[in-house]
């Protein structure tokens, strides 16, 4: 354990904004604890956050919760989180995007990527959920054929409706140029890769963004800004809905057609559709009546779509250069985590412009 958080939930600093709502300060993360991307809240409170190991393979924790006291605790535990000679199913390789379902378990994507090291190893990539006393409940590994070696699977949402104990719905953004969507039935431990090479999925040609004021082109050949294919992941009222993170669509398909394994792919891009675009985005959250969260880092801002597709800009700050993992809880907080990802050295001509701390943050949407 180590007390390197300084935890504001009472009396959290606000920043000035426009806007209706303030952001928040939840906690202040320093190294040696690594930068942190995926989070997740319990009904009951308890906040989680990953510790990806894909673009700095770094020794520290990769799963931990975050304690009211300041402290951050590995979870479930050190042996599954640290770095490890066991095999690759029984650890946490590089933890990613993470959920809660229905009966608030805690899931996590582990893309299994770690950098410095060429592919990713068999039983490395997968899904594992956890019960909130730390119990493994599940563990789905993304086996080949359906595992590509150039696969980022990035972020999922775990749908309880569909499959016998479930259906978990995962972007794979892509290392390279070959994005998807992942289908994996939790009861089977089968998984199905969809949509690859679909327009809805895919990186966005010609595309520019601006990243804390700055202009970037992306290229294939001299990547300067976070980028890939399908990226961002919400399910709402039996849609699954996604966003390229190279890209402005926003695409969603109909829970009952993506879960089912009979169907063909052909029929499965005909079911794809657009809903219009949005901002350019990192992370999503949704709650349960309808509506979407975007971590707008163009505007800096946490953007809503309403459920009948009217935006609205919630808060706007400095300090969400680059807002990553998004969690919406139960009590009508939107919780973000700030991990600079868009300051690493390989988007940046080698130079590392991040500055720690690492923030996590949120704001109050419903009373």
């Amino acid at each position: 354990m180590k007390k390197i958080i300084f935890v504001i939930l009472m009396c959290c600093a606000a920043y000035n904004s426009s806007f209706a709502q303030k952001l928040e300060l939840v906690a202040r993360v320093m190294p040696p604890t690594p930068d942190m991307s995926g989070i997740a809240i319990t009904p009951d409170g308890r906040i989680f956050i990953s510790f990806p190991r894909h673009a700095d393979n770094h020794k520290e924790y990769a799963l931990a919760e975050l304690k009211e006291d300041g402290q951050i605790v590995p979870f479930p535990n050190r042996e599954m989180t640290y770095p490890s000679d066991r095999p690759y199913e029984e650890w946490l390789v590089s933890p990613h995007g993470m959920t809660t379902d229905e009966k608030g378990n805690i899931w996590v994507i582990d893309d299994g990527k770690r950098a410095g090291i060429d592919g990713i190893p068999e039983g490395a990539a997968k899904v594992v959920g956890f019960s909130p006393d730390g119990k493994v409940i599940s563990s789905v590994v993304i086996k080949s054929p359906v595992l590509r070696q150039d696969m980022h699977l990035n972020d999922l949402r775990i749908d309880l409706r569909h499959g016998k104990s479930g259906m978990a719905y995962i972007t794979n953004s892509s290392f390279e140029t070959t994005p998807s969507l992942v289908v994996a039935d939790i009861a089977t431990g089968k998984s199905r890769e969809v949509l690859a090479g679909h327009y809805s999925t895919a990186i966005q040609k010609g595309y520019v963004a601006f990243l804390e004021g700055e202009a970037r082109t992306y290229h294939p050949d001299n990547v300067t800004l976070p980028s890939g294919g399908a990226n961002g992941i919400a399910l709402v009222k039996g849609r699954l809905y996604w966003t390229p993170i190279t890209g402005r669509g926003l695409y969603s398909m109909a829970t009952d057609s993506l879960s089912d394994f009979t169907l063909s792919e052909i029929t499965l891009e005909k079911a794809v559709r657009y809903e219009g675009d949005r901002p350019a985005c990192d992370g999503l959250a949704e709650d349960a009546d309808g509506n979407i969260y975007f971590s707008a880092y163009e505007q800096m801002a946490l953007v809503k779509r309403s459920a009948d597709g009217t935006f609205k800009t919630l808060v706007h700050s400095p300090l969400l250069g680059w807002p990553d993992g998004m969690f919406y809880t139960q009590n009508g907080y939107l919780y973000v985590t700030l991990g600079q990802w868009n300051r690493l050295p390989g988007f940046n001509n080698g130079k590392d412009l991040r500055r720690p701390p690492y923030q996590i943050v949120r704001i109050q949407i419903a009373h």
